[in-house]
């Protein structure tokens, strides 16, 4: 036989896999194993395509970005063949869009990408996206007559807002507007999506971090998920003269069908991106399909490595370990886990109130910091013990109530804690880490705290008004009538406020001119328009202003929320190309939209984390529980029904992982709490609720497939000699 199974040929080889994979079917407990290994290499062909998902959106987006960004004419270099001139406005939710005004100067210009020709005088291009989210604000009316959609190559994403617009009016006169010769060049800031752009380094570094890290631990322990068995085999193999090409060769036939089972399941989000374009949730952004089509070699080349990547793991951790030499038992970390245990609520406790008794911001940052990460590192110590004290008293409260499911579950547990502390720890660190993301993307939105404060307290009772060629009568005429209208010029010394008497006098400044009037003694809504410390002085006109300054205040005579789309819609029609209306504060609460967009990418690849970890632990802890699930097979006997398994289940899968939820959202509040005290950021409720709702549904699926395989295995059980 040994002459037989070292002629390592192809007869050989394919009989190796077949015995892999009748060893994998005919072994208890191994549907857990298929399906975690399934999972592992599912997540990890998900995590590199979503890294090839990451390069293939940044390259279409810099490529359409370019493909559309303006020429300009340099001294003595290039002939002028259209003006171009940029500006940004927002809709309600307050979300920035890109505007692009646009003026062929001569009849070979060629028009921008997405656009089949030129838009006449007067007309406007807009994006599906920006036309779909400013629908209840006549947005396709605002910039002139509507004259089509941008094509999908003319837009960074498809769910870019961006618009092209020909102004009525020319803007050869403007110094704003740029002379160019056509389109196509190096991408610039601020046109459209391009602008609010992280670094790629950073998307993929995310990623690794919160998808590929955990896929590739759920891929260890799927590995060595039932390892005592196959020791026990491999041991037998080698005794029988197996080469380690062989002893490979059987542990490749064993996952080889769950591997590429978990690689095909991976690559159906890449398939669907391919064919669709797919929304991210939570992000705001819509990934394109042809920029996954380009990249669809290497797409599939990331299924394959997962594929490559799991059966070499599953080689690597499965090595023959021949019997130790020395016997002496080493010795236990046991100081080491006490002071773990004692160590992590101080760590905790440093990371709450510790910044809260540091002197300098600093060294808030710091103790909240290494607060947090000694919390964490030591947290799993602290489990298990709760873990092993838990399960002791429900082992000596279900003696006295004779409950067998709660007995047997607590022993295990108090004998076992280890196992448990891994899939309570997966959950409760996966959602403090993921929350600590969250709390310092919101730390950094406090300027928009403070400009959606400015906004809540006036409301749009207040709006700006610039235009590069000053206000027009026919802008002022336009207006609706509780509308004031005050044109604004910064002088030294002060800001000279020009407008009728009845609207001076409403907004309580004299009407009269050369009186100085602090701001504090004028309308409040001045106070946040001007700033605390102006001094206002008054002129008066007969009419409306107009003509006498590029800036103005537009102020509801009763505080009233005035139109401001209709009144959008009007300067666009009746001031000079790329003038601007908007509320106070929008500016701010526009680049806070910007980060909650960033921070939505944390969420989303964390909350994958998280999931994927959890499901990863939990799989491991159900595979653990059918092991023990074989001795307490005699139970189906004595207790004369094989229901006590789902208490079991219940008991072992269920209350830990509902725990691990709860400790998670309890862990992540708690970290909070310096940072929410202050002011500097808040809390999401959506991540408790998917924490929780998570751990739950994981839980209940957990349950009853633990049980129900326990059920069957006690099913199968015949008492034997041993």
């Amino acid at each position: 036989m040994t002459r037989v199974l070292r002629d390592i040929g192809f007869g050989t080889r394919w009989q190796m896999l077949r015995i892999g994979r009748a060893a994998r079917q005919g072994r208890a407990g191994s549907g857990t194993r298929f399906v975690a290994l399934s999972f592992a290499t599912a997540a990890l062909c998900l995590a590199l395509t979503s890294l090839v998902a990451v390069c293939a959106g940044y390259a279409g987006t810099e490529e359409r970005t370019a493909a559309r960004s303006p020429q300009r004419v340099a001294a003595g270099h290039g002939t002028t063949l259209a003006r171009y001139l940029l500006k940004q406005d927002t809709l309600s939710d307050a979300r920035g869009y890109t505007v692009v005004y646009v003026e062929p100067v001569s009849s070979a210009a060629a028009p921008p990408p997405g656009l089949a020709s030129w838009p006449s005088p007067g007309e406007a291009v807009l994006s599906p996206a920006l036309l779909q989210a400013g629908a209840h604000e006549h947005i396709s009316e605002r910039y002139g007559t509507p004259a089509g959609t941008i094509a999908p190559e003319g837009l960074a994403s498809p769910g870019e807002r961006f618009a092209y617009v020909r102004p009525v009016h020319s803007m050869r006169g403007m110094a704003e507007a740029r002379p160019i010769h056509g389109f196509g060049t190096v991408p610039e800031w601020g046109s459209g999506d391009f602008t609010n752009q992280r670094p790629i380094w950073e998307f993929l570094l995310t990623v690794c971090g919160f998808l590929l890290l955990p896929a590739g631990a759920c891929l260890v322990l799927a590995a060595r998920m039932g390892a005592d068995e196959r020791d026990r085999r491999t041991a037998l193999v080698a005794a029988l003269g197996a080469l380690p090409a062989h002893r490979r060769l059987i542990v490749i036939g064993e996952a080889i069908l769950p591997a590429a089972l978990g690689a095909l399941v991976g690559v159906i989000p890449a398939v669907v991106g391919c064919l669709i374009n797919v929304p991210v949730p939570f992000a705001q952004f819509t990934l394109y399909a042809p920029d996954l089509r380009a990249h669809a070699p290497w797409l599939v080349a990331a299924a394959v490595l997962s594929l490559v990547l799991t059966l070499a793991v599953v080689t690597v951790m499965h090595r023959h370990r021949p019997a130790a030499a020395a016997t002496r038992p080493r010795a236990g970390r046991a100081a080491l886990t006490g002071f773990a245990c004692w160590a992590c609520p101080l760590f905790l406790l440093a990371a709450s109130y510790g910044p809260g008794l540091a002197p300098s911001p600093t060294l808030r940052v710091l103790l909240q910091v290494l607060g947090t990460l000694g919390g964490f590192a030591t947290l799993p110590s602290l489990i298990a013990a709760a873990c092993r004290a838990s399960g002791s008293a429900l082992a000596e409260l279900s003696r006295r109530w004779a409950g067998p499911s709660a007995l047997i579950s607590g022993r295990w547990m108090a004998a076992s804690a280890a196992t448990t502390a891994r899939l309570v720890c997966s959950v409760v660190i996966a959602i403090g880490l993921t929350g600590e993301a969250q709390l310092w993307m919101s730390r950094m939105a406090e300027p928009v705290r403070q400009a959606t404060a400015v906004h809540e307290a006036v409301g749009d009772s207040v709006l700006t008004v610039t235009s590069p060629k000053g206000l027009t009568a026919e802008f002022a005429r336009s207006l609706p009538p509780q509308a004031m209208l005050v044109a604004v010029d910064h002088v030294k010394g002060g800001t000279r406020l020009t407008g009728r008497c009845q609207d001076l006098t409403a907004l309580h400044l004299p009407c009269r001119a050369g009186t100085v009037t602090p701001v504090t003694q004028a309308d409040e809504r001045l106070r946040y328009a001007l700033g605390n410390g102006s001094d206002l002085a008054t002129t008066v006109t007969t009419h409306a202003p107009a003509g006498t300054s590029d800036a103005a205040l537009l102020l509801s005579r009763h505080g009233s929320a005035l139109d401001v789309a209709r009144i959008k819609r009007t300067a666009n029609r009746s001031l000079a190309p790329g003038s601007s209306v908007s509320t106070l504060g929008v500016g701010w609460i526009s680049g806070g939209k910007v980060l909650s967009d960033q921070a939505g990418w944390l969420l989303f690849f964390g909350l994958l984390g998280t999931c994927v970890l959890a499901v990863g632990f939990a799989l491991n802890t159900q595979a653990e529980f059918l092991r023990q699930g074989r001795a307490a097979a005699p139970l189906a006997v004595l207790c004369g029904r094989r229901t006590v398994f789902y208490g079991l289940s219940a008991w072992s899968l269920l209350a830990p992982i509902l725990a691990a939820g709860v400790a998670g959202v309890f862990v992540y509040s708690w970290l909070a709490r310096p940072l929410v005290a202050d002011g500097a950021a808040n809390t999401s409720p959506t991540l408790m609720l998917a924490g929780l709702g998570v751990s739950g549904v994981l839980g209940l699926v957990l349950w009853g497939c633990g049980g129900t395989s326990a059920a069957r295995i006690a099913a199968r059980w015949r008492p034997t000699g041993d």
